[in-house]
């Protein structure tokens, strides 16, 4: 067998009824979801310090809760392994027709273009820009994410000022501290994300360098004093 089939086969026997793990039988795909949130960040971690043996087993541990996933669904009877790769599989091939249709990308700009009018076509149904992007992310992220979908729309700008305009129209939802949440702090914030972005700033990035060095600072003071 190959090593991903010993992988599946691995699976299977944790999962399994009469002989497999305890913990295993009764996790669930909503259980399991912190796990993958997790070990995407190791991965994240892993392929910025650059240690391709890190690299291999934090890619592991990923596609292991893929396989997981995958056999807790096979248990419960909705699809397998075998589904999930041909799902990723067929994507790939629609979403890259200047590969395997009749499409032409000669440039990484024509790429995206093409990538973003296969993907528009699968999501037809789709009533708002905003769909698809998924609300358990950071919300960072999630703001850049949504402002990148505004840009495309070409509306972007508009759309923050409205939200910036509203943090002061007195109607509670911004400025108080309600279980410590002050949504105007939160809109300055957005704001500025907003700015970034516009400057050519990967807000992401930058807060991510910043909180390295906050990091770093904090350790070289573990032993003072």
């Amino acid at each position: 067998m190959s090593a991903m089939e010993d992988l599946a086969a691995v699976v299977d026997r944790l999962l399994a009824p009469e002989d497999g793990c305890v913990w295993n039988r009764v996790q669930t795909h909503a259980s399991l979801s912190r796990y993958a949130v997790e070990e995407s960040y190791e991965l994240v971690d892993a392929i910025e310090d650059g240690d391709a043996d890190d690299l291999r087993e934090e890619l592991g541990d990923v596609l292991y809760q893929v396989v997981l996933h995958a056999g807790i669904a096979a248990r419960d009877g909705s699809f397998d392994l075998q589904d999930v790769a041909a799902t990723a599989r067929d994507k790939m091939v629609r979403r890259h027709p200047h590969v395997f249709g009749d499409e032409h990308a000669d440039t990484v700009e024509d790429v995206v273009r093409v990538w973003r009018a296969a993907k528009a076509a699968e999501k037809s149904s789709r009533t708002s820009a905003f769909d698809g992007v998924p609300r358990a992310m950071p919300p960072l992220e999630r703001a850049v994410k949504l402002l990148e979908r505004l840009e495309e729309r070409g509306d972007a700008e508009a759309v923050v000022a409205a939200v910036v305009g509203s943090a002061g129209d007195g109607d509670g939802r911004t400025g108080g501290r309600a279980d410590g949440v002050d949504t105007g702090w939160g809109v300055r914030m957005l704001a500025a994300v907003a700015e970034a972005q516009r400057a050519g700033i990967d807000p992401v990035a930058s807060l991510r360098a910043a909180v390295g060095r906050l990091d770093a600072a904090g350790r070289a003071t573990d032993d003072v004093g």
